[in-house]
């Protein structure tokens, strides 16, 4: 084990709580009220002498909040209120049963037709800002214009998707659903994600994902739809590259969980 920041490291091949706080028990200069369980993007604090009285948080990093129990600079009961405080900010991970795509209407979506998915957290009046170009957009068209759209890239097999606040250069997609699964495509190219925290951008991918590289939906309150990592503890979220748009992301590492709304989509029919 390694000592760092005044935490102590012990790696173990075991979700036995009772065994780990043994080897806590065993380290009298450690912190014996508590001790954490780092497990993937899982961090828990467990009570040494108590270990059902446990609490999960994926967001904090375990060699911080080892440092700051020891100098008393915070208390368990508040890193479990700091914690129910975002819990607003966390999908679902239960599936629906019986999942079924729809729009923000409550249509259903059916397998193979077609639609855009438009970032509504981004919208701007094309009528005061285009002037007299809005003029010339034919009327069945202008619904599209003034909205930025999700667009996969073109290049390369793997290709991640942007924002992009042209219609022409929006991506049409459908839904496919295979046993029992409902994914979202463009061609033959399906929507995906990485569980590295440095690659956890939104992909479109030939082939069927892995379970851990899959897309979940999540309906918001308004009918428009919200996208996660498959059982995720994070909504996507989007980095903005410049004016040209950004790219969409996961953020599981949860560095900005609770600064600003998720991302959120709605389902344009073509």
């Amino acid at each position: 084990c390694t000592a760092l920041h005044n935490t102590v490291f012990e790696y173990a091949n075991t979700d036995d709580f009772g065994a780990l706080a043994e080897i806590v028990k065993r380290k009298p200069h450690c912190e014996q009220k508590y001790f954490g369980v780092n497990n993937s993007q899982t961090y828990t604090l467990v009570n040494t002498d108590n270990v059902e009285q446990k609490y999960e948080f994926s967001r904090l990093n375990l060699r911080t909040l080892g440092f700051k129990l020891w100098k008393k600079e915070t208390t368990v009961q508040s890193l479990i209120d700091e914690e129910a405080q975002l819990a607003v900010f966390r999908p679902n991970p239960s599936r629906r049963p019986g999942f079924k795509l729809h729009d923000a209407d409550g249509r259903e979506i059916v397998d193979g037709e077609p639609f855009m998915l438009h970032i509504v957290n981004y919208e701007y009046d094309p009528e005061s800002d285009m002037d007299d170009e809005y003029d010339d957009i034919p009327e069945d068209e202008r619904q599209f214009y003034g909205k930025e759209w999700v667009k996969a890239m073109s290049s390369a097999d793997q290709r991640p998707c942007f924002v992009n606040g042209a219609l022409h250069n929006g991506t049409r997609f459908h839904a496919e659903t295979i046993d029992g699964v409902m994914y979202i495509k463009n061609e033959n190219r399906y929507l995906t994600t990485h569980l590295d925290p440095m690659d956890d951008y939104l992909y479109s991918d030939v082939g069927v994902p892995a379970k851990d590289n899959r897309i979940q939906i999540h309906y918001a309150e308004d009918g428009n739809i919200l996208l996660s990592a498959w059982g995720g503890r994070t909504y996507a979220d989007y980095e903005w590259m410049g004016d040209e748009g950004g790219m969409i992301t996961f953020d599981l590492e949860e560095l900005y969980l609770g600064q600003s709304d998720p991302l959120k989509l709605r389902i344009v029919r073509l």
